[in-house]
């Protein structure tokens, strides 16, 4: 069976596992944001995210060829702001995988494009919400989702997932004892 984070992508792709090991971020604290008027306490961090676009026409869907870096700026249950050098559409939905400081690997994370901003620096800020498969089911077909070469699903399953599998292998451990 092949790497889950090898995508399917073009000539000049690399895998999420090479944009992560490549990748250096400057190691800082996790630092918690409130804002008044926020529905999510945001993290903001320092991360190496790695996305690809969901192009849909006529309730057809497929992933861009190429997969696109960039850094987690912060971070809530809610969504995700990052920072790309690729140039990005205003809307439209993608599958991310984030690293997490390299302790967890969330991968085929639904997310919605909200926003996008020049930086100044001529990269992008990307505002993307966490949303669920059913969002995506609205566009199109439950077998063209399957058909994608990576489960989607959203934020919170992804970390249902992982705390599950977490549980799994520390009663195996306890068993085993």
């Amino acid at each position: 069976m092949s790497d889950p984070r090898d995508f399917e992508a073009g000539p000049k792709s690399a895998t999420a596992n090479d944009l992560f090991s490549s990748t250096t971020l400057k190691q800082s604290p996790f630092s918690l944001k409130t804002s008044h008027g926020r529905k999510y306490v945001r993290i903001e961090l320092s991360a190496p995210i790695c996305f690809r676009l969901l192009e849909y026409r006529k309730r057809r869907i497929k992933l861009t060829k190429g997969l696109v870096s960039g850094e987690i700026l912060n971070l809530s249950e809610g969504g995700v702001l990052l920072l790309t050098d690729s140039p990005m559409p205003n809307e439209g939905f993608m599958l991310l995988t984030l690293n997490l400081n390299k302790l967890v690997v969330l991968e085929g994370v639904l997310g919605k494009i909200k926003r996008v901003e020049p930086s100044g620096e001529g990269d992008f800020l990307v505002g993307v919400e966490f949303t669920c498969r059913e969002e995506l089911e609205k566009l199109t077909s439950v077998e063209q989702i399957e058909h994608l070469p990576v489960k989607v699903a959203s934020f919170g399953q992804k970390l249902r997932e992982i705390i599950s599998s977490f549980l799994r292998t520390t009663e195996l451990a306890t068993r085993q004892k």
